[in-house]
Protein backbone atom coordinates (compact mmCIF):
# COMPACT_ATOMS: atom_id res chain seq x y z
CA UNK A 1 0.00 0.00 0.00
CA UNK A 2 2.59 2.53 0.98
CA UNK A 3 4.91 1.69 -2.26
CA UNK A 4 1.80 2.33 -4.28
CA UNK A 5 1.00 5.59 -2.62
CA UNK A 6 4.49 6.77 -2.91
CA UNK A 7 4.71 5.85 -6.83
CA UNK A 8 1.57 7.57 -6.80
CA UNK A 9 2.74 10.90 -5.28
CA UNK A 10 5.92 10.93 -7.19
CA UNK A 11 4.61 10.03 -10.63
CA UNK A 12 1.84 12.63 -9.76
CA UNK A 13 4.48 15.36 -9.00
CA UNK A 14 6.27 14.65 -12.04
CA UNK A 15 3.08 15.17 -14.22
CA UNK A 16 2.31 18.25 -12.02
CA UNK A 17 6.06 20.07 -12.65
CA UNK A 18 5.31 18.70 -16.53
CA UNK A 19 1.71 20.27 -16.63
CA UNK A 20 3.00 23.29 -15.49
CA UNK A 21 5.53 23.88 -18.31
CA UNK A 22 4.13 22.49 -20.77
CA UNK A 23 0.77 23.98 -22.85
CA UNK A 24 1.53 20.88 -25.74
CA UNK A 25 -1.26 17.85 -25.08
CA UNK A 26 0.44 16.08 -28.17
CA UNK A 27 4.05 16.52 -26.41
CA UNK A 28 1.86 15.55 -23.21
CA UNK A 29 0.37 12.52 -24.39
CA UNK A 30 3.49 11.32 -26.25
CA UNK A 31 5.30 11.28 -22.70
CA UNK A 32 3.13 9.04 -21.65
CA UNK A 33 2.53 7.36 -24.17
CA UNK A 34 6.00 6.21 -24.20
CA UNK A 35 6.09 5.21 -20.72
CA UNK A 36 3.25 3.00 -21.49
CA UNK A 37 0.57 4.99 -19.35
CA UNK A 38 -2.03 5.83 -22.03
CA UNK A 39 -2.55 7.97 -25.26
CA UNK A 40 -5.70 9.85 -24.09
CA UNK A 41 -5.43 12.62 -22.13
CA UNK A 42 -8.63 12.49 -20.37
CA UNK A 43 -7.51 8.95 -19.28
CA UNK A 44 -4.57 10.07 -17.99
CA UNK A 45 -6.31 12.69 -16.06
CA UNK A 46 -8.80 10.13 -14.76
CA UNK A 47 -5.93 7.73 -13.73
CA UNK A 48 -3.65 10.87 -11.66
CA UNK A 49 -7.02 12.07 -9.86
CA UNK A 50 -8.05 8.56 -8.61
CA UNK A 51 -4.59 8.09 -7.79
CA UNK A 52 -4.11 11.33 -5.84
CA UNK A 53 -7.19 10.44 -4.05
CA UNK A 54 -5.74 7.38 -2.62
CA UNK A 55 -2.48 8.54 -1.82
CA UNK A 56 -4.01 11.93 0.46
CA UNK A 57 -5.80 9.05 2.17
CA UNK A 58 -3.23 7.64 3.01
CA UNK A 59 -0.85 10.94 3.79
CA UNK A 60 -3.71 12.11 6.06
CA UNK A 61 -4.13 8.35 7.84
CA UNK A 62 -0.65 8.63 8.85
CA UNK A 63 -0.11 12.33 9.24
CA UNK A 64 -3.18 12.06 11.94
CA UNK A 65 -1.41 9.60 13.88
CA UNK A 66 0.94 12.01 14.90
CA UNK A 67 3.72 9.47 14.88
CA UNK A 68 5.65 10.63 12.21
CA UNK A 69 8.29 12.81 11.45
CA UNK A 70 9.18 14.94 7.97
CA UNK A 71 12.30 16.15 5.66
CA UNK A 72 11.98 18.34 3.00
CA UNK A 73 14.63 20.11 0.86
CA UNK A 74 14.48 22.04 -2.47
CA UNK A 75 14.67 20.73 -5.80
CA UNK A 76 15.40 23.13 -8.91
CA UNK A 77 14.67 21.20 -12.01
CA UNK A 78 15.73 22.53 -15.08
CA UNK A 79 12.82 22.68 -17.75
CA UNK A 80 14.60 23.34 -20.90
CA UNK A 81 11.57 22.36 -23.27
CA UNK A 82 9.39 24.64 -22.15
CA UNK A 83 7.58 27.12 -23.64
CA UNK A 84 8.61 30.66 -22.75
CA UNK A 85 5.66 32.91 -22.13
CA UNK A 86 4.86 36.33 -21.31
CA UNK A 87 4.81 35.89 -17.66
CA UNK A 88 8.33 33.89 -17.86
CA UNK A 89 9.79 34.33 -21.13
CA UNK A 90 13.53 32.65 -20.02
CA UNK A 91 13.84 30.91 -16.89
CA UNK A 92 12.80 27.30 -17.42
CA UNK A 93 14.16 26.82 -14.01
CA UNK A 94 11.92 25.56 -11.49
CA UNK A 95 12.23 26.15 -7.88
CA UNK A 96 10.27 22.88 -5.83
CA UNK A 97 9.93 21.72 -2.13
CA UNK A 98 10.17 18.46 -2.11
CA UNK A 99 8.50 17.01 1.23
CA UNK A 100 8.45 13.36 2.35
CA UNK A 101 7.16 11.71 6.06
CA UNK A 102 8.96 9.42 7.97
CA UNK A 103 7.17 7.00 10.48
CA UNK A 104 8.78 6.37 14.08
CA UNK A 105 10.15 3.40 15.51
CA UNK A 106 7.18 1.11 16.43
CA UNK A 107 8.21 1.23 20.14
CA UNK A 108 7.90 5.13 19.77
CA UNK A 109 4.21 6.41 22.13
CA UNK A 110 2.19 9.68 21.92
CA UNK A 111 3.53 10.08 25.01
CA UNK A 112 7.30 10.35 24.35
CA UNK A 113 6.19 13.09 22.22
CA UNK A 114 4.20 15.49 24.28
CA UNK A 115 6.51 18.17 25.79
CA UNK A 116 5.20 20.70 23.55
CA UNK A 117 4.84 23.26 26.10
CA UNK A 118 7.80 22.15 28.42
CA UNK A 119 9.92 23.26 25.33
CA UNK A 120 7.87 26.21 24.96
CA UNK A 121 8.48 27.22 28.78
CA UNK A 122 11.92 26.89 28.22
CA UNK A 123 12.46 28.93 24.45
CA UNK A 124 14.48 31.64 24.59
CA UNK A 125 11.88 33.68 21.88
CA UNK A 126 8.92 32.79 24.60
CA UNK A 127 8.78 36.13 26.07
CA UNK A 128 7.09 35.02 29.18
CA UNK A 129 9.86 32.52 29.99
CA UNK A 130 11.45 32.47 33.46
CA UNK A 131 15.19 32.85 33.12
CA UNK A 132 16.49 30.28 35.33
CA UNK A 133 14.32 28.01 33.29
CA UNK A 134 16.28 28.46 30.44
CA UNK A 135 19.42 26.03 30.16
CA UNK A 136 22.68 27.60 29.58
CA UNK A 137 25.10 24.70 28.72
CA UNK A 138 29.35 25.64 28.96
CA UNK A 139 31.90 23.42 27.02
CA UNK A 140 32.72 21.45 29.80
CA UNK A 141 29.09 19.85 30.36
CA UNK A 142 29.02 19.17 26.04
CA UNK A 143 32.84 17.87 26.92
CA UNK A 144 31.34 15.92 29.29
CA UNK A 145 28.16 13.99 27.68
CA UNK A 146 30.41 11.13 26.56
CA UNK A 147 32.99 10.49 28.83
CA UNK A 148 36.62 8.41 28.29
CA UNK A 149 36.62 5.17 29.84
CA UNK A 150 39.81 3.33 30.20
CA UNK A 151 40.59 0.82 28.25
CA UNK A 152 43.21 -1.87 28.14
CA UNK A 153 45.19 -0.87 25.68
CA UNK A 154 45.54 2.62 27.41
CA UNK A 155 44.29 3.93 24.03
CA UNK A 156 41.67 6.93 24.14
CA UNK A 157 38.42 6.06 21.84
CA UNK A 158 39.40 8.05 19.21
CA UNK A 159 43.28 6.58 18.90
CA UNK A 160 41.16 3.00 19.02
CA UNK A 161 39.82 4.21 15.78
CA UNK A 162 42.56 5.36 14.43
CA UNK A 163 44.44 2.17 15.33
CA UNK A 164 41.81 -0.16 13.91
CA UNK A 165 41.45 2.01 10.70
CA UNK A 166 44.64 1.41 10.09
CA UNK A 167 44.52 -1.87 10.10
CA UNK A 168 40.96 -2.01 7.97
CA UNK A 169 43.50 -0.20 5.19
CA UNK A 170 46.10 -2.81 5.43
CA UNK A 171 43.74 -5.63 4.92
CA UNK A 172 41.91 -4.08 2.10
CA UNK A 173 44.26 -2.34 -0.10
CA UNK A 174 47.70 -4.12 1.35
CA UNK A 175 49.37 -7.13 -0.07
CA UNK A 176 46.99 -10.32 -0.39
CA UNK A 177 48.25 -12.11 2.51
CA UNK A 178 46.66 -9.39 4.61
CA UNK A 179 43.07 -10.30 3.53
CA UNK A 180 43.45 -13.46 5.81
CA UNK A 181 42.71 -11.18 8.93
CA UNK A 182 39.48 -9.64 7.54
CA UNK A 183 37.19 -11.59 10.09
CA UNK A 184 40.06 -10.93 12.77
CA UNK A 185 39.43 -6.92 11.78
CA UNK A 186 35.76 -7.20 11.69
CA UNK A 187 35.50 -8.78 15.20
CA UNK A 188 38.30 -6.52 17.01
CA UNK A 189 36.00 -3.57 15.60
CA UNK A 190 36.55 0.42 17.23
CA UNK A 191 32.79 -0.74 18.94
CA UNK A 192 29.34 1.23 19.47
CA UNK A 193 28.86 4.36 21.92
CA UNK A 194 25.32 4.56 20.92
CA UNK A 195 23.80 2.75 18.71
CA UNK A 196 20.70 3.15 16.72
CA UNK A 197 18.32 -0.04 16.73
CA UNK A 198 18.30 -1.29 12.78
CA UNK A 199 14.74 -1.04 11.62
CA UNK A 200 13.10 -0.99 8.46
CA UNK A 201 12.19 3.00 7.33
CA UNK A 202 9.40 3.73 4.85
CA UNK A 203 8.80 6.63 3.46
CA UNK A 204 5.76 8.56 2.31
CA UNK A 205 6.44 11.25 -0.11
CA UNK A 206 3.87 14.39 -0.40
CA UNK A 207 3.22 16.55 -2.95
CA UNK A 208 6.08 18.84 -4.21
CA UNK A 209 5.51 22.23 -3.29
CA UNK A 210 5.92 24.81 -6.19
CA UNK A 211 7.92 27.30 -4.44
CA UNK A 212 11.47 26.98 -2.81
CA UNK A 213 12.18 27.02 0.89
CA UNK A 214 14.99 30.08 0.25
CA UNK A 215 13.26 32.06 2.67
CA UNK A 216 11.41 32.34 6.03
CA UNK A 217 8.50 33.04 4.83
CA UNK A 218 8.51 30.64 1.60
CA UNK A 219 9.55 28.27 5.02
CA UNK A 220 6.27 28.86 6.38
CA UNK A 221 4.12 28.05 3.49
CA UNK A 222 6.22 24.25 3.01
CA UNK A 223 5.45 24.21 6.56
CA UNK A 224 1.56 24.96 6.62
CA UNK A 225 1.14 23.19 3.50
CA UNK A 226 3.01 20.07 4.72
CA UNK A 227 1.12 19.37 7.40
CA UNK A 228 -2.30 20.84 6.05
CA UNK A 229 -1.37 17.40 3.29
CA UNK A 230 -0.95 15.77 6.67
CA UNK A 231 -4.24 16.48 8.13
CA UNK A 232 -2.79 18.26 11.45
CA UNK A 233 -3.93 21.40 12.41
CA UNK A 234 -6.60 23.92 14.40
CA UNK A 235 -9.81 23.66 13.86
CA UNK A 236 -11.04 26.80 15.42
CA UNK A 237 -8.09 28.84 13.60
CA UNK A 238 -10.59 30.51 11.19
CA UNK A 239 -7.71 32.74 10.06
CA UNK A 240 -6.31 30.31 7.18
CA UNK A 241 -8.07 31.55 4.19
CA UNK A 242 -7.04 28.53 2.27
CA UNK A 243 -9.35 25.93 3.90
CA UNK A 244 -12.82 26.21 4.70
CA UNK A 245 -14.63 25.38 7.99
CA UNK A 246 -15.86 22.21 6.69
CA UNK A 247 -12.52 20.84 6.14
CA UNK A 248 -10.97 22.16 9.07
CA UNK A 249 -13.57 20.31 11.24
CA UNK A 250 -11.62 17.12 9.74
CA UNK A 251 -8.06 18.28 10.66
CA UNK A 252 -6.64 16.67 14.09
CA UNK A 253 -5.19 18.97 16.76
CA UNK A 254 -1.80 18.32 18.00
CA UNK A 255 -3.11 19.23 21.33
CA UNK A 256 1.18 18.92 23.49
CA UNK A 257 2.93 16.57 20.94
CA UNK A 258 5.64 17.82 18.65
CA UNK A 259 6.53 17.46 15.21
CA UNK A 260 10.06 16.89 14.17
CA UNK A 261 10.86 18.65 10.85
CA UNK A 262 14.31 17.55 9.40
CA UNK A 263 16.32 19.59 7.06
CA UNK A 264 20.06 21.24 5.74
CA UNK A 265 21.50 23.98 7.93
CA UNK A 266 19.90 26.86 6.05
CA UNK A 267 16.49 25.02 6.24
CA UNK A 268 16.82 25.34 10.08
CA UNK A 269 18.08 28.63 9.76
CA UNK A 270 15.05 29.64 8.44
CA UNK A 271 12.45 27.79 10.40
CA UNK A 272 14.17 29.14 13.77
CA UNK A 273 13.62 32.80 12.10
CA UNK A 274 10.05 31.64 11.55
CA UNK A 275 9.18 30.79 15.70
CA UNK A 276 11.01 33.62 16.41
CA UNK A 277 8.78 36.04 14.44
CA UNK A 278 6.00 33.92 15.30
CA UNK A 279 6.31 33.83 18.91
CA UNK A 280 4.37 36.97 20.16
CA UNK A 281 1.41 34.87 18.27
CA UNK A 282 -1.41 34.07 20.59
CA UNK A 283 -1.91 30.02 20.12
CA UNK A 284 0.23 27.54 20.07
CA UNK A 285 -0.50 26.26 16.35
CA UNK A 286 -0.10 30.35 15.01
CA UNK A 287 3.42 30.42 17.08
CA UNK A 288 4.18 27.09 15.27
CA UNK A 289 5.66 26.11 19.19
CA UNK A 290 5.18 22.33 18.47
CA UNK A 291 8.10 22.29 15.75
CA UNK A 292 10.96 20.74 16.64
CA UNK A 293 13.91 20.98 14.01
CA UNK A 294 16.47 18.38 13.64
CA UNK A 295 19.64 18.63 11.68
CA UNK A 296 20.51 16.47 8.43
CA UNK A 297 23.57 14.43 9.17
CA UNK A 298 24.45 14.04 5.34
CA UNK A 299 24.79 17.66 4.76
CA UNK A 300 26.92 17.77 8.35
CA UNK A 301 29.33 15.17 6.16
CA UNK A 302 29.40 18.01 3.26
CA UNK A 303 30.44 20.36 5.65
CA UNK A 304 32.95 18.10 6.84
CA UNK A 305 34.36 17.59 4.02
CA UNK A 306 34.68 21.33 2.50
CA UNK A 307 36.11 21.59 5.96
CA UNK A 308 39.11 19.96 4.90
CA UNK A 309 39.13 21.92 1.37
CA UNK A 310 39.07 25.04 2.93
CA UNK A 311 42.18 23.81 5.69
CA UNK A 312 44.74 21.84 3.40
CA UNK A 313 44.04 23.05 -0.48
CA UNK A 314 41.94 26.67 -0.11
CA UNK A 315 45.25 28.79 1.15
CA UNK A 316 47.77 29.91 -0.95
CA UNK A 317 50.75 28.47 1.21
CA UNK A 318 48.89 24.46 0.29
CA UNK A 319 51.37 24.59 -2.30
CA UNK A 320 54.65 25.57 -0.82
CA UNK A 321 56.06 22.32 -0.37
CA UNK A 322 56.03 18.96 -2.21
CA UNK A 323 54.53 17.32 0.95
CA UNK A 324 50.96 19.29 0.70
CA UNK A 325 47.39 17.69 -0.18
CA UNK A 326 47.43 19.22 -3.73
CA UNK A 327 50.85 17.50 -4.35
CA UNK A 328 49.41 14.04 -3.78
CA UNK A 329 46.13 15.24 -5.53
CA UNK A 330 48.13 15.87 -8.93
CA UNK A 331 49.46 12.16 -8.19
CA UNK A 332 46.12 10.54 -8.22
CA UNK A 333 43.88 13.09 -10.24
CA UNK A 334 45.92 14.57 -12.69
CA UNK A 335 43.71 16.12 -14.62
CA UNK A 336 41.81 17.38 -11.86
CA UNK A 337 43.76 19.92 -9.86
CA UNK A 338 41.92 22.71 -11.27
CA UNK A 339 38.62 22.12 -10.60
CA UNK A 340 39.60 20.42 -7.02
CA UNK A 341 41.99 23.51 -6.07
CA UNK A 342 38.68 26.40 -7.14
CA UNK A 343 35.36 24.25 -6.46
CA UNK A 344 35.35 20.58 -6.29
CA UNK A 345 32.24 19.54 -4.77
CA UNK A 346 31.13 17.39 -2.20
CA UNK A 347 31.51 13.83 -4.06
CA UNK A 348 34.76 14.94 -5.58
CA UNK A 349 36.28 15.81 -2.41
CA UNK A 350 34.97 12.90 -0.64
CA UNK A 351 37.01 10.66 -2.85
CA UNK A 352 40.27 12.35 -2.54
CA UNK A 353 39.61 12.61 1.17
CA UNK A 354 39.08 8.53 0.93
CA UNK A 355 42.15 7.89 -1.61
CA UNK A 356 44.51 10.17 -0.48
CA UNK A 357 44.19 8.65 3.33
CA UNK A 358 44.41 5.72 2.06
CA UNK A 359 48.09 5.47 0.62
CA UNK A 360 48.85 7.79 3.12
CA UNK A 361 48.37 5.18 5.89
CA UNK A 362 49.42 2.69 3.90
CA UNK A 363 53.27 4.34 3.49
CA UNK A 364 52.85 4.71 7.36
CA UNK A 365 52.93 0.85 7.42
CA UNK A 366 55.54 0.64 5.49
CA UNK A 367 57.50 2.60 7.66
CA UNK A 368 56.51 0.99 10.86
CA UNK A 369 57.68 -2.34 8.77
CA UNK A 370 60.65 -1.06 8.00
CA UNK A 371 61.40 -0.06 11.21
CA UNK A 372 60.87 -3.55 12.76
CA UNK A 373 63.07 -4.91 10.19
CA UNK A 374 65.21 -2.77 7.52
CA UNK A 375 64.80 -6.04 5.46
CA UNK A 376 61.00 -5.21 4.62
CA UNK A 377 61.91 -1.88 2.19
CA UNK A 378 58.04 -2.79 1.11
CA UNK A 379 54.58 -4.16 2.42
CA UNK A 380 55.10 -6.67 0.07
CA UNK A 381 58.21 -7.59 1.85
CA UNK A 382 56.51 -7.65 4.94
CA UNK A 383 53.70 -10.08 4.13
CA UNK A 384 56.49 -12.43 3.76
CA UNK A 385 57.58 -12.39 6.70
CA UNK A 386 53.94 -13.87 7.65
CA UNK A 387 52.89 -11.25 10.95
CA UNK A 388 50.38 -12.66 12.94
CA UNK A 389 47.51 -10.51 13.69
CA UNK A 390 48.98 -9.69 17.68
CA UNK A 391 51.71 -8.07 15.48
CA UNK A 392 49.82 -6.25 13.52
CA UNK A 393 47.89 -4.70 16.59
CA UNK A 394 50.18 -4.02 18.52
CA UNK A 395 51.84 -2.22 15.10
CA UNK A 396 49.10 -0.22 14.76
CA UNK A 397 48.22 0.75 18.37
CA UNK A 398 51.87 1.67 18.12
CA UNK A 399 51.69 3.73 15.08
CA UNK A 400 48.35 5.70 16.47
CA UNK A 401 50.26 6.47 19.88
CA UNK A 402 53.23 8.36 18.23
CA UNK A 403 51.12 9.95 15.45
CA UNK A 404 47.74 10.47 16.89
CA UNK A 405 49.11 11.82 20.23
CA UNK A 406 47.25 15.70 20.66
CA UNK A 407 49.98 16.47 24.02
CA UNK A 408 52.87 15.01 21.94
CA UNK A 409 52.14 17.25 19.09
CA UNK A 410 51.58 20.31 20.79
CA UNK A 411 54.89 20.11 22.60
CA UNK A 412 56.14 19.35 19.15
CA UNK A 413 54.91 22.76 17.72
CA UNK A 414 56.51 24.63 20.72
CA UNK A 415 59.92 23.93 19.85
CA UNK A 416 62.11 26.92 17.74
CA UNK A 417 62.10 27.18 14.48
CA UNK A 418 65.27 25.30 13.48
CA UNK A 419 64.36 22.16 15.25
CA UNK A 420 61.09 21.80 13.95
CA UNK A 421 59.81 19.33 10.98
CA UNK A 422 57.29 21.78 9.63
CA UNK A 423 56.24 19.43 6.77
CA UNK A 424 55.97 16.42 9.15
CA UNK A 425 53.16 18.31 11.64
CA UNK A 426 50.84 19.43 8.74
CA UNK A 427 51.45 15.86 7.45
CA UNK A 428 50.24 14.32 11.10
CA UNK A 429 47.32 17.13 11.43
CA UNK A 430 46.35 16.25 8.01
CA UNK A 431 46.51 12.67 8.85
CA UNK A 432 44.08 13.80 12.33
CA UNK A 433 41.58 15.37 10.41
CA UNK A 434 41.30 12.45 7.48
CA UNK A 435 40.90 9.72 10.66
CA UNK A 436 37.84 12.55 12.03
CA UNK A 437 36.38 12.56 8.96
CA UNK A 438 36.36 8.39 8.33
CA UNK A 439 35.05 7.69 12.18
CA UNK A 440 32.31 10.66 11.27
CA UNK A 441 31.26 8.27 7.59
CA UNK A 442 31.61 5.13 10.02
CA UNK A 443 29.28 6.27 12.44
CA UNK A 444 26.72 7.70 10.25
CA UNK A 445 26.70 4.71 7.85
CA UNK A 446 26.21 2.37 11.05
CA UNK A 447 23.92 4.07 12.92
CA UNK A 448 26.11 4.96 15.71
CA UNK A 449 25.07 8.11 16.97
CA UNK A 450 26.93 8.17 20.10
CA UNK A 451 30.18 8.06 18.10
CA UNK A 452 28.25 11.14 15.71
CA UNK A 453 28.15 13.24 18.56
CA UNK A 454 31.19 12.41 20.41
CA UNK A 455 32.89 13.65 16.72
CA UNK A 456 30.95 16.81 17.19
CA UNK A 457 33.74 18.95 19.50
CA UNK A 458 36.50 18.61 17.38
CA UNK A 459 34.80 19.92 14.46
CA UNK A 460 32.98 22.89 16.21
CA UNK A 461 36.62 23.79 16.33
CA UNK A 462 37.50 22.94 12.98
CA UNK A 463 34.53 24.65 11.52
CA UNK A 464 35.22 28.16 13.67
CA UNK A 465 38.63 27.76 12.35
CA UNK A 466 37.93 27.55 8.82
CA UNK A 467 35.22 29.93 9.14
CA UNK A 468 32.42 27.71 8.94
CA UNK A 469 30.93 29.38 11.70
CA UNK A 470 27.25 28.63 11.31
CA UNK A 471 27.60 25.35 11.50
CA UNK A 472 29.81 24.93 14.36
CA UNK A 473 27.11 27.00 16.03
CA UNK A 474 23.94 24.55 14.67
CA UNK A 475 26.16 21.73 16.24
CA UNK A 476 26.57 22.88 19.24
CA UNK A 477 23.20 23.84 19.46
CA UNK A 478 22.19 20.33 18.93
CA UNK A 479 24.44 19.14 21.34
CA UNK A 480 22.67 21.25 23.89
CA UNK A 481 19.42 20.44 22.80
CA UNK A 482 19.52 16.72 22.99
CA UNK A 483 21.71 16.30 26.31
CA UNK A 484 19.94 19.09 28.30
CA UNK A 485 16.34 20.87 26.72
CA UNK A 486 14.59 18.47 25.27
CA UNK A 487 13.48 15.54 28.06
CA UNK A 488 14.45 12.32 27.70
CA UNK A 489 11.87 10.71 25.97
CA UNK A 490 11.91 12.88 22.94
CA UNK A 491 15.81 12.19 22.52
Amino acid sequence: MHSSNRRCNAFQSAVGVFLQSCNAPETLRELLAHMGVSVATTTINSAIKSLSKEADVAIRHLGQSLLVSYAYDNLDVDLKHSIPTAENPQDTLAHLSTITMLPYHPSIKLESLSYSQELWEKCRHNLNARPQDIPSVTFDQLHSIYPEESHPSGLTRRQRFGAWKYLVDLIEFGPPYFRKYKLECSKHGPGTIQEIPLTKTSQTPLRANNISPSTVSNNAVVLEDMFRQAGIGDPTDRDDEDQDFASKEQLRELGNSVVIVFGDLLTGQHVRSLLESRSIEPTPWRRMQFVVFGMGLFHLKMACADAIWRVFIRPNSSTSDTNTLMEHVSQIRPKETGKISSKPGFRRMHKVIQHVGTVSRLDVWRLAATKVNSAHVSLDDFAKSEPTWEQLEAMANDIITRNGNRKQFGRRRLHPDAKRDKQLENTILREEYFLLYEEMSHALNNGDIGRVEACFLPWIFIFSGCGKHKYATEMRRHLENIHFVYPKPLR
